[in-house]
């Protein structure tokens, strides 16, 4: 009988499992639940601004004044719109309107209001602004009572009217044009050229109106806005006139109320 050699079955070694390392994985963990905490924060923020948004344009809408219609958007600028409802007030909003109307006829407006009470009470810190409204809306205004004006017309950079005066016992009629500017809480209106005319006779009358109305006209603005707001800024242009305007500590409940200021008697 042959011995056959027989040799021992190799044993396999188990695989080495890697070391374990808790620390790094808590921080991976970590991170991963702080990413998603984030994203969360940013799609509620973002929730969150679009529903305030919404209520800001709507409760505008509301509070427009007499005569004054249109669509209002909002948008709430800064950081996390929730930190700062939760501060009690927004840091800043956007307000424009692109269909608006005053008296009926076409207008736009941009106002930027800082600090607005998330309660919808108190006071805005303050706030700027445009209003461009169209010859129509002017045409709508009452004339110029004091200066017996009739319906000003706008043209670029001048405003013209018509005055009624009565002349070495002649009636005539002033056909003025007048530079505009804002002084404190009035309009200005400088005459810079003129016309007379009475019946068939029309001559240059400068010299005259200047000597009629060597002060110009002046407007107070104050019965047209509401109180704390003034006008800060006037350019006419042919068929439409830009307005700038400025408020500090503005009430809330007054814009609500729809009040004006007053001018002096």
């Amino acid at each position: 009988m042959s011995t056959t050699d027989t040799k021992p079955i190799p044993v396999q070694a188990p695989p080495r499992r890697g070391r374990r390392h808790p620390v790094r994985n808590g921080i991976i963990l970590l991170v991963v639940l702080v990413g998603l905490l984030a994203v969360a924060a940013v799609v509620g923020d973002r929730a969150f601004r679009s529903n305030a948004e919404a209520q800001i344009a709507q409760g505008v809408e509301q509070s427009l004044p007499k005569g004054v219609t249109g669509t209002v958007h909002a948008k709430v600028l800064g950081v996390s719109a929730i930190q700062q409802w939760l501060s009690g007030s927004f840091d800043q909003v956007d307000l424009t309107t692109r269909d608006l109307k005053v008296l009926g006829a076409p207008a736009d407006a941009h106002v930027v209001a800082r600090g607005l009470p998330v309660s919808g009470t108190g006071t805005i810190r303050s706030a700027t602004g445009t209003l461009t409204v169209g010859q129509a809306a002017i045409d709508r205004l009452a004339p110029v009572a004091a200066a017996d004006a009739g319906r000003p017309k706008l043209g670029n950079g001048t405003v013209s009217t018509s005055l009624q005066r009565t002349v070495l016992g002649l009636p005539i009629t002033v056909d003025v044009t007048l530079k505009p500017s804002v002084q404190g809480s009035s309009i200005h209106l400088a005459p810079t050229e003129a016309r007379l005319r009475s019946g068939a006779i029309s001559v240059p009358g400068t010299a005259l109106i200047q000597t009629l109305l060597p002060n110009g006209i002046s407007v107070c603005t104050a019965k047209y806005l509401p109180p704390g707001v003034r006008l800060t800024s006037l350019n006419p242009h042919r068929g439409s006139v830009r307005l700038g305007i400025a408020a500090r500590n503005l009430d809330l409940e007054a814009l609500q109320r729809g009040d004006h200021g007053s001018c002096p008697s």
